[in-house]
């Protein structure tokens, strides 16, 4: 298991394919979007609000496609965006070096721009109607539309979800500004003609640099160390699927393997049971993905304790796909 491992990216359109190699180190090849003008909404500039003279624009910027970043608060308390060990849950967490903080950008282009976040559980950023934060899984258009983000033009980043049924813009928020014991994060409704943005939600935008060796694992004592337990005593299924040659994956994960606990040395093991020979899990990059509409992301820790919907791909050491793919630098300055 201590072979170099690699993560994969995603295409603009939303397909399943091995990041490529542009050279720097980055995935795939990204270019920045210059959406059209919408109405009037508030920005904050230096921490202080004031209201737009101007309509504003709506885009992706500074998010780049195929990058992986982590989302700090501004407000009071601080705190990174954090995907909730329970695999649906969304908070914010200060344990920078965890793989809870790390999401991968996925910029979709349609009729509009949008940013889709995933995370270490391969599920996404998502707006509930009842505008709380969440973890989802993509697996229809539906589910997927309350996955996507916009960016007002600023120097600051604000991610704003549109209400698919009222039409109004809620942006991302963190709490705790007052209750510091708070680490929840929220949606708040905002008034286009007279909006007021709040440094709670504020997110600075930290790239992370790409590698081609793993991290190490966040399993077993270094998951302890963040006051994380996963394992657990119930079997849990998960569907298996392999990227082809060149990296690409576009079907369902067709095999079932069935196995106790959520711990990701165990589903190690379980994938080498089941292929036989030839399947090693030191030779193999497994990536996790939420619905057949999911993006996949690297699996560096055992599996959420919460949910069982979760598709796993393995990329074989050898392939020109496998050489192609890099993983976050959690560890990077």
């Amino acid at each position: 298991m201590s072979s170099p491992e690699t993560v994969a990216g995603t295409s603009s359109t939303g397909s399943l394919s091995a990041g490529a190699d542009c050279g720097g180190g980055g995935l795939l090849v990204w270019r920045q979007y210059v959406p059209p003008s919408v109405a009037p909404v508030l920005l904050l500039s230096g921490g202080r609000e004031r209201a737009a003279q101007h309509a504003q624009q709506l885009g992706v910027a500074p998010f780049e496609n195929g990058q992986y970043v982590r989302l700090l608060n501004r407000g009071r308390r601080g705190g990174y965006l954090f995907a909730d060990e329970s695999g649906e849950g969304i908070s914010t967490d200060r344990h920078r070096e965890m793989v809870n903080t790390v999401w991968r950008v996925q910029i979709l282009e349609t009729d509009t721009v949008h940013v889709v976040l995933c995370g270490a559980y391969g599920r996404h950023l998502a707006a509930t109607p009842a505008s709380r934060a969440t973890a989802a899984s993509a697996s229809s258009p539906s589910s997927a539309s309350s996955t996507r983000w916009r960016i007002p033009t600023a120097s600051d980043v604000v991610l704003l979800s549109e209400n698919p049924s009222t039409g109004v813009f809620r942006a991302l928020r963190a709490n705790g500004r007052y209750r510091r014991w708070n680490r929840g994060v929220t949606l708040e409704a905002i008034d286009r003609a007279n909006a007021c943005f709040s440094l709670m939600m504020e997110w600075e935008v930290q790239v992370i640099p790409t590698r081609v060796q793993r991290p190490p694992f966040q399993v077993g004592r270094a998951a302890r160390r963040f006051g994380l337990w996963r394992q657990g005593s119930q079997e849990m299924q998960v569907g298996v699927g392999m990227a082809d040659y060149n990296g690409n994956f576009n079907g369902p994960c067709g095999v079932i393997i069935s196995f106790v606990g959520r711990s990701l040395i165990e589903l190690g093991n379980a994938v080498e049971r089941r292929f036989g020979d030839g399947f090693n899990f030191r030779n193999m990059s497994l990536f996790i993905r939420a619905g057949n509409l999911g993006q996949p992301f690297p699996l560096l820790t055992d599996l959420p304790r919460g949910i069982d919907d979760v598709d796993v791909i393995m990329f074989m050491v050898g392939t020109p796909g496998y050489n192609r793919l890099r993983y976050p630098d959690i560890h990077a300055a």
